[in-house]
């Protein structure tokens, strides 16, 4: 069978108008249909609520169902906020039952986006004393093809034995600065496996500050306070964020008045304390030491804080115990694994490995000698606290070796 010219031109002619029907019909489905952008990510987890965050291309009704089983017999409500081109939903939910794990699924105008196994939480233990665990990481969203390693940071946490309570960012969260732009490809994607089941609350950091974070970092979390800095309080421990900007704190003078104040109001009413933000003090690293944070070492001695925790400097350092002047205290003045009360003393970590390393760079001889363990590859610290003890590691982000491990039993 043959086919004239005119023929063959016809038929090219109708079946490209029938493609091209078919991706328009496509195409306007698409625009016209509720997507999920961004993965659920959850935020203040307070004993009894938590919040839950995701974005959409539209929408005008953010819903949560949840429930203590896979059967989902609760609903709450939420809102949705025009962010540029995405849309935000946040679900807030109270009255939670304490100690409670609760699946969860996400609906946006009655879409259900998101639900499984994977997608859970857990609320904070009522029993006093209970167990917890959390892990910190800094220097986290470094792009995947410049290098990074988010995602495989994240995986391994996501492998853990058991899933921490959540999640400790100390600064410099999004690189090269903190642009909501980047937000998806160089954090949420990357992390996302984690952030749908584990609480995290991050501080602010150099490249954070590259662009204004009060329209991109604020954007992105739902976090107590002013988000520039603030505190929580998880079971028997109270944990403070500061931010210390590009090594001269923000708002110095109300900033520290604030942190001042909220370290006496916590006098006696915890066993652990925990600071973190981005930049370190007195170091060994390849980082400058920082004045404004050295200048607060009389305050976390004066208040009882016990770990000092900071990124910036993207490998791993654990010192031996700092007085108030940033000196080695003298009954601890050689590497120790474990010690019992540190009273007067605390003890800093740059854990700031997260998603970046610093490739040019070995750690080597420190003619301070103030140095308790130091490991330079990527990795995370997780923290157990069980009642008066503490239990820490540095785990490797490839391999899950553990590079370090401290107990501090009081």
């Amino acid at each position: 069978m043959t086919f004239s010219t005119n023929t063959i031109l016809k038929l090219i002619t109708i079946l490209t108008c029938l493609f091209l029907a078919f991706n328009c019909k496509s195409s306007y489905n698409k625009r016209n249909t509720v997507n999920l952008i961004r993965q659920p990510y959850l935020q203040n987890a307070f004993k009894d609520s938590i919040s839950i965050l995701w974005i959409t291309n539209k929408g005008k009704k953010a819903i949560v169902k949840y429930g203590t089983s896979k059967v989902l017999d609760k609903v709450a409500h939420g809102f949705i906020t025009k962010d540029s081109l995405k849309l935000r939903n946040t679900v807030s939910i109270k009255g939670l039952e304490r100690g409670k794990k609760y699946y969860y699924a996400i609906y946006t105008d009655d879409k259900r986006l998101a639900s499984g196994e994977d997608y859970f939480f857990k609320t904070e233990s009522a029993e006093k004393n209970a167990s917890f665990s959390f892990y910190a990481m800094g220097d986290i969203g470094e792009p995947i093809n410049k290098g990074g390693f988010p995602e495989i940071t994240s995986w391994q946490i996501h492998n853990l034995k058991k899933h921490p309570d959540f999640g400790l960012g100390l600064g410099d969260i999004i690189y090269p600065d903190g642009k909501s732009a980047f937000a998806d490809a160089y954090l949420f994607k990357p992390m996302e496996s984690i952030l749908k089941n584990i609480p995290f609350y991050p501080a602010l950091g150099n490249h954070d500050w590259h662009v204004n974070p009060d329209i991109n970092f604020a954007t992105e979390w739902k976090l107590p306070n002013n988000e520039h800095y603030y505190s929580f309080d998880y079971n028997n421990a109270h944990f403070i964020a500061l931010d210390t900007r590009s090594g001269k704190m923000y708002d110095q003078e109300n900033q520290i008045e604030w942190f001042e104040n909220d370290l006496k109001n916590a006098q006696g009413k915890y066993d652990w304390i925990f600071v973190y933000f981005h930049h370190n003090g007195i170091t060994c690293t390849y980082k400058p030491e920082y004045k404004a944070v050295v200048d607060m070492y009389p305050l976390f001695t004066k208040y009882n804080v016990d770990l000092v925790l900071n990124g910036h400097a993207h490998t791993y350092e654990r010192l031996m115990p700092f007085d108030k002047n940033g000196k080695v205290m003298e009954h601890y003045n050689t590497p120790l694994n474990e010690y019992g009360d540190i009273k007067d003393g605390f003890i800093q970590i740059t854990t700031g490995a997260g998603g970046k390393l610093k490739k040019d760079w070995n750690p080597g001889q420190c003619d301070k000698n103030i140095v308790a363990a130091t490991a330079h590859r990527g990795h995370f610290t997780l923290i157990n606290i069980k009642g008066r003890q503490l239990k820490l590691k540095a785990i490797a982000s490839i391999g899950g070796a553990v590079l370090d491990s401290l107990v501090i039993n009081k």
